[in-house]
């Protein structure tokens, strides 16, 4: 994985490539990725026999009564207390294993979130630059309305506290593209990486999702239950593993001495050890042993249920900004738009003035600024289904767990065409 902070290249501009350089770039991810490492060492070590004991020696290394010897000592492991303890072990990488999958999702997450948060930063900017447009127009017009004396100081007044929040607001809104730009470079592991404009479709059609369908896959597809269900499976191998801790292992030692004499004396050794569990035979470890395992039980429950919950949480959120963004796009908008037509052809005719016909098209380009925020709460709540669900691929397709054709979409795969600001006619 690259350890530098910068890109070389092309800028990349789809989130499709800060993905793919997130996954090559996150130190999360090499945190878990050595977590597995350590984890399949500790498996591996597990099973290791003990190793044989050597000794050699004296206890009178002169005369005709010096004594020579050398030992040999071997701990041999009884009841399988070896391959219990190593399955134990595996069960903490599959365990590792998992969690690396979380966080692999963890980082994809975070992308995601940061890479449409700053989309809609650039379509928020486009619409306070036609926001500032209109109030900087309007202004001038007013400006001149005053002076010719058919409108009051007051409506100026007005237009000039407009023009200067929507000053602000335009200059505020490259402060949040630029702080996006960060945000986006920080979730791809690459802080210093430099990011040009954003090419996403922010009114892309989402599929829906069946509650109960949907809970059901994300327990299923989840990595958390998994790794927990790893836990109370390692847990299980620990308790056999203490159940036999008991049973002593045997532990033989043999060995040469050679006493120097005339005739010289030559002996064999040959001892054999044997704990005898009379006071302690593991019974607390026995106990927590157990007690392990049903923690790891109940855990895992509690786990499936939080993300059923989180689940429910997030459709909530989901349909609620995906219903929201349609009513803009299908009843809000059209309305706001036909209000400007109307104006602007009252307005040919005479018949309202041109400042009530800026205000409409104010009205239009605030209305398309909700609806803008609509779309950021529908992509963050998107994000969060993918999370739940562990895609790799985003955003959700008809195609993925749970989903199903959207009730209220009159045609099947369409998009949402990017709302346009008809420029305004000439006073």
């Amino acid at each position: 994985m690259p350890s530098d902070t910068s890109l070389h290249g092309p800028s990349p501009s789809r989130l499709v490539e800060f993905e793919d350089l997130a996954l090559r770039s996150h130190p999360h991810l090499r945190s878990a990725l050595a977590a597995v490492e350590a984890a399949r060492g500790e498996a591996v070590q597990a099973r290791l026999y003990p190793n044989p004991v050597l000794s050699g020696g004296s206890p009178q290394a002169g005369g005709p009564d010096s004594q020579w010897y050398g030992f040999a000592t071997q701990e041999f492991v009884t009841a399988g207390k070896l391959r219990l303890a190593q399955q134990a072990a595996l069960r903490n990488v599959q365990k590792a294993e998992y969690e690396l999958i979380r966080a692999r999702f963890d980082v994809l997450t975070g992308v995601r979130h940061a890479y449409y948060e700053l989309l809609v930063a650039q379509r928020r900017r486009e619409i306070f630059k036609l926001l500032l447009d209109i109030a900087t127009r309007s202004y001038r017009i007013g400006s001149e309305l005053t002076e010719a004396g058919e409108t009051s100081r007051t409506d100026v007044l007005f237009w000039s506290i407009e023009k200067d929040r929507s000053e602000v607001r335009y200059l505020n809104a490259a402060v949040a593209i630029e702080a996006g730009r960060r945000r986006l470079a920080a979730a791809i592991g690459l802080p210093r990486a430099d990011i040009g404009r954003l090419d996403g479709n922010l009114f892309e059609r989402l599929p829906d999702f069946n509650l109960k369908d949907l809970q059901e896959s994300v327990v299923q597809a989840n990595s958390k239950p998994r790794a927990a269900a790893a836990r109370v499976a390692g847990a299980q191998w620990a308790t056999e593993r203490a159940v036999v801790q008991p049973i002593p292992n045997i532990t033989l030692l043999g060995g040469y001495q050679r006493q120097v004499d005339l005739p010289p004396d030559d002996q064999g050794l040959v001892e054999m050890m044997v704990e005898v569990p009379l006071f302690n035979r593991n019974q607390g470890g026995i106990r927590a042993a157990r007690a392990e395992i049903a923690s790891a039980r109940a855990d895992l429950r509690r786990i499936e249920l939080d993300l059923a919950s989180e689940t429910a949480d997030t459709i909530q959120t989901f349909r609620i900004a995906q219903r929201q963004a349609r009513w803009f796009e299908e009843y809000i908008l059209p309305k706001a738009r036909e209000t400007v037509a109307v104006t602007q052809l009252l307005y040919g005719e005479g018949e309202v003035t041109f400042l009530n016909l800026l205000e409409a098209q104010r009205i239009l380009n605030q209305t398309e600024l909700d609806y803008v925020q609509s779309q950021e709460d529908r992509w963050a709540a998107a994000v969060e289904v993918a999370n739940l669900l562990q895609l790799e691929s985003f955003p959700p397709t008809a195609g993925s767990p749970a989903a199903e054709p959207d009730q209220e979409e009159t045609e099947e795969g369409a998009t949402v065409a990017e709302p346009a600001v008809e420029p305004l006619p000439p006073p």
